[in-house]
């Protein structure tokens, strides 16, 4: 199996995770994979329910997509049903261009989060897509991840800073990112804590 062709590299490739609990509800959350020269990891925190559903299943669905809509939906709010598609009987996101169904095994834990080992199960490429780097869609990516951040943050200093650095990238998303960058954008300042 390539995981190369599905659009997953070397680095940390940012992708939405889809999972699902023993008792059977989804969950989507965007999630960085990190790849070396030939193995796949992923870092779950533990609060969160991501990591809770990875304990339970052992499994998880990459979702590569370039949508910055969905990537901040994902992050902030709970995706409906109607989001959602199958890929060997595990939930996966119907407007993704590719998912990676992957087997999960922690290798390493801390007290914040774990490591997990990733094993490819199935791959599905549903449209292969070459887009430019756009600095607006990766602003957008970094707000979202600022964000996530934010809501785990108990320090007010640290809150301040990440809204700072927040309000500089959905700048450089208005300036150079397309109608789906700026929408992605005001999704994020509709909510009350992010973009002052």
């Amino acid at each position: 199996m390539n995981v190369r062709e599905s659009g997953i590299d070397e680095g940390i490739s940012e992708v939405i995770v889809t999972t699902r609990s023993a008792s059977g509800t989804f969950n989507a959350a965007p999630i960085g994979i990190i790849t070396t020269t030939n193995e796949h990891f992923v870092k779950l925190y533990k609060r969160s329910r991501t990591f809770t559903n990875v304990q339970e299943t052992k499994k998880l669905a990459a979702n590569i997509t370039s949508d910055t809509v969905l990537f901040v939906k994902a992050a902030l709010d709970n995706l409906g049903e109607a989001h959602y598609s199958s890929l060997s009987s595990f939930p996966v996101l119907k407007e993704a261009n590719s998912w990676i169904l992957f087997q999960a095994v922690l290798a390493e834990k801390s007290t914040e989060y774990s490591l997990f080992q990733l094993t490819p199960l199935t791959i599905k490429i549903n449209r292969k897509e070459l887009k430019a780097i756009n600095r607006g869609r990766n602003a957008v990516i970094e707000a979202t991840i600022l964000a996530t951040r934010y809501l785990r943050v108990n320090d007010e200093r640290e809150k301040e800073e990440l809204k700072k650095q927040m309000a500089r990238y959905a700048k450089i998303a208005e300036k150079c990112g397309g109608h789906r960058e700026k929408e992605a954008i005001r999704i994020l300042e509709e909510k009350p804590f992010v973009i002052v």
